[in-house]
């Protein structure tokens, strides 16, 4: 394998990434409610994401496995009140930590070596917008399900969960 930061992904030692998320969400004012989880419930959430990019990397994981993960995070993190908005803003920000992880720890001598970058970008971005697909039926399913089962859906509470003014306008 060309890119020793690739390889320290899937082996699973690369705690720099996960410091780096950490610390684009601190600094995220539109990410309040993450920001008030702990350090310890982050970098578990995080360990989980990566495991399953390391099996999407190795093609062990397949679209389905991907999908029930993300579908189930969305679910959970509904439960617990956080909105869409977040959710996905803070898988961005995974996303953009493990990018800037292989950018950092890569010399980029070689046209192989900035092929093999690239190509571990595009794989990246693959996995993660895969997982904002999922999270968000995840996140819209269990709305329905709730809604279904005669919990009230107020104003109060649907601007609750989809905090940004994109949904729900007049």
């Amino acid at each position: 394998m060309l890119l020793r930061s690739l390889e320290a992904l899937i082996s699973g030692s690369s705690p720099e990434i996960g410091e780096r998320w950490l610390a684009k969400l601190r600094a995220a004012p539109n990410l309040k409610t993450f920001r008030s989880i702990s350090d310890g419930e982050l970098l578990s959430l995080h360990e989980e994401i990566m495991r399953k990019l390391a099996r999407w990397f190795e093609k062990e994981a397949d679209k389905n496995e991907i999908g029930a993960f993300f579908v189930m995070l969305g679910k959970e993190y509904n439960a617990l009140g956080i909105s869409v908005s977040e959710l996905t803003m803070a898988l961005s920000q995974d996303r953009k930590a493990v990018v800037e992880y292989f950018l950092a720890e890569e010399d980029l001598e070689g046209a192989h070596r900035i092929y093999a970058l690239m190509d571990a970008a595009d794989q990246v971005a693959d996995f993660f917008m895969l997982g904002s697909y999922y999270l968000t039926k995840g996140f819209l399913e269990e709305t329905f399900m709730r809604m279904r089962k005669g919990e009230k859906m107020t104003a109060e509470v649907l601007g609750k969960y989809f905090k940004d003014e994109f949904f729900f306008k007049d």
